[in-house]
């Protein structure tokens, strides 16, 4: 897995946009509104990265689509290394029994809240779609690491559907972002010669997990 400088710090970005946006005024986060809404966002900038030309498509309409197909396994599979390299095992046979609780957000209200600042970041740091995309997966399993109150199979499954979901579904128009308060402590998460080495913050997350 080829990881460049600029997608690691866009990795930080994205996990401290998910905590922003999903955050509640006690700073508490939903774990599964969070590992659904960052996977649905990086299966999104996968589908864009596909650069479709469709007239009259409608938002949250599904596209199936030999790309996604393809390109769709990538963020899986980075998800499983990343979760690998933080000493997290995925057993597979847990993997169907464990559906967990449902994402109150839908597809739609997920992606506007998230994607126009997502745009920035990939901006900030000159990416392609398909780049931020490999780096939200990255930030997916972060999360999903940073959540002790399910299992990992159950993160990683939601993770896997919603990766599907957002590779398929043709997403609502960019709308004008906010802007992002880049003053929060970010969490280090460093890549060398294409292993990931995790460093541990000195403060915990601002936002914590429930």
């Amino acid at each position: 897995m080829n990881i460049s400088l600029e997608q690691n710090k866009a990795v930080n970005d994205i996990v401290e946009l998910i905590a922003l946006k999903l955050g509640n005024e006690k700073r508490e986060l939903n774990i599964v509104d969070a590992i659904s809404t960052c996977a649905r966002l990086a299966g999104s900038l996968l589908f864009r990265s596909f650069d479709f030309q469709i007239k009259d498509a409608k938002p949250g309409s599904v596209m199936l689509s030999e790309n996604a197909n393809i390109k769709g396994p990538e963020l899986v599979n980075i998800t499983h290394t990343v979760l690998q390299n933080f000493g997290i095992t995925i057993d597979n046979q847990k993997m169907n029994s464990s559906s967990g609780e449902e994402t109150k957000i839908n597809f739609l209200d997920a992606i506007d809240l998230v994607q126009s600042e997502a745009l920035e970041i990939m901006k900030k740091y000159k990416l392609s779609y398909e780049q931020l995309a490999h780096s939200t997966a990255i930030a997916t399993a972060f999360i999903i690491q940073q959540s002790p109150n399910i299992p990992a199979e159950t993160g990683f499954g939601k993770a896997i559907y919603h990766y599907i979901e957002g590779s398929k579904t043709y997403p609502p128009d960019f709308i004008k972002p906010t802007i992002i308060n880049e003053t929060i402590k970010q969490t280090e998460v460093d890549y060398k010669t294409n292993e990931i080495e995790y460093k541990e913050n000195s403060r915990k997350p601002w936002w914590k997990i429930w």
